[in-house]
């Protein structure tokens, strides 16, 4: 049976647009919020800070509610991190002192962490092996057509000449994802696969010597989310961006992505594919970083991140399928919380050293940013041949 035509796919319809529609929301504020809190009084070297603690209570969340979805149900994680960003965008909007915005968003973070490794088992119960690069593919592609909509709806919101305007968006379409969340998503997938006891005769235990070489590179690459949390905005501002420009980086940044996504994942469908889409797409998108300290037009940035958008479509789909390969039905859930929470660690640890760079200029945060990511290859590329020679001689 074709993957188009399988119930696997209809079965992930209700989860796939709940996904765009809270990314809307996220998308509608992460632009312009940077310089909304800047502009309440919250100091430049503490715009890091705020994107790291976010980071820190999403890595630590990730790491509990990963296995407890595994036990309790996917269902109750999404509920639970709809309402929570809902709840943490909308704080935003209270004539409050700036320091209140890094408890803001860390409670944003405890949603973040709630949905995304529910979200991503989810998919993993829902979908056989076979079709998973096109599952997750078909996933990312929601979630970055949520990162289109989002921005632009947000720019355009902002152009009423209120910062605010955007966060008023951004909670009603939460508001909506939550709905949802409650009303059309199923508490199990309908061919429900994941059980106490993992089938086969597979043990349920973490294969981290496999798993390692994924982590590094997650760290290195979903930590540049945490980079540009911090540091795009910045960016773009001091080479000359309007607000209207900034947004629509972020669109424009996200319609490549969605337009290659498909062919990655049908690419990811094989295994042995893989290594070479991550590693590859994880290259070509350091030396996209490299090039914006170089660029001084913002347009020239946007189209250079078009294609940085490119790179990254590659990586998630051979990602994500990889890593879910190695896990047993029952350790869906757990195995996402640790690769999830890689990655946010790595947003932590990007998101804190942009912070203190940035007062020396927003081009040092991005070489940081591609520096780590080029360690995180080289690193994992040696754990992985360390672990083929070990597999060979035993």
């Amino acid at each position: 049976m074709r993957f188009s035509n399988s119930p696997s796919l209809s079965s992930l319809w209700p989860l796939l647009i709940v996904t765009m529609i809270i990314q809307s929301g996220f998308g509608s504020i992460l632009p312009l919020l940077p310089l909304f809190v800047r502009d309440h009084g919250l100091p430049l070297s503490w715009i890091g800070l705020m994107a790291a603690i976010y980071a820190l209570i999403a890595f630590l969340g990730q790491l509990m509610f990963g296995p407890l979805s595994d036990q309790w149900g996917r269902k109750l994680f999404l509920i639970l991190g709809t309402f929570l960003s809902m709840i943490g965008t909308a704080l935003f909007l209270l004539p409050v002192r700036p320091g209140y915005y890094l408890l803001f968003r860390a409670l944003q973070g405890v949603g973040a962490a709630a949905f995304l490794p529910a979200a991503n088992a989810l998919v993993a119960d829902s979908v056989d092996e076979q079709y998973r690069g096109r599952a997750y593919a078909l996933m990312s592609s929601f979630f970055m057509a949520g990162f289109a909509l989002g921005p632009m709806i947000g720019g355009l919101a902002s152009a009423t000449g209120s910062l605010s305007t955007p966060f008023w968006v951004g909670t009603s379409l939460d508001f909506l994802a939550l709905i949802l969340s409650v009303t059309r998503i199923s508490r199990y997938p309908p061919s429900f696969r994941f059980n106490i006891s993992a089938p086969n005769g597979r043990s349920g235990a973490i294969p981290w010597h496999l798993l390692m070489g994924w982590l590094v590179i997650n760290f290195g690459w979903m930590g540049l989310g945490g980079m540009y949390d911090a540091t795009w905005s910045i960016y773009m501002q001091g080479i000359g961006a309007s607000r209207i420009e900034i947004s629509l980086s972020w669109t424009l940044f996200a319609l490549p992505y969605l337009l290659f996504n498909f062919l990655a994942g049908r690419l990811a469908d094989k295994p042995t594919r893989r290594p070479l889409l991550i590693y590859g797409g994880a290259m070509l998108n350091g030396v996209i970083i490299m090039l914006y300290i170089w660029s001084h037009s913002p347009w020239l940035s946007i189209v250079l991140s078009s294609v940085e958008a490119v790179a990254m479509s590659l990586i998630t789909p051979a990602l994500n399928a990889d890593v879910m390969s190695l896990a047993t039905p029952a350790s869906h859930g757990r195995i996402q919380g640790i690769f999830q929470a890689s990655g946010t660690l790595g947003s932590f640890a990007l998101a804190l050293l942009s912070g203190y760079l940035l007062p020396r200029g927003a081009s040092f945060a991005l070489g940081a940013g591609a520096l780590v990511l080029f360690l995180s290859v080289v690193i994992s590329l040696m754990w992985k041949r360390i672990i083929a020679l070990k597999i060979q001689r035993s």
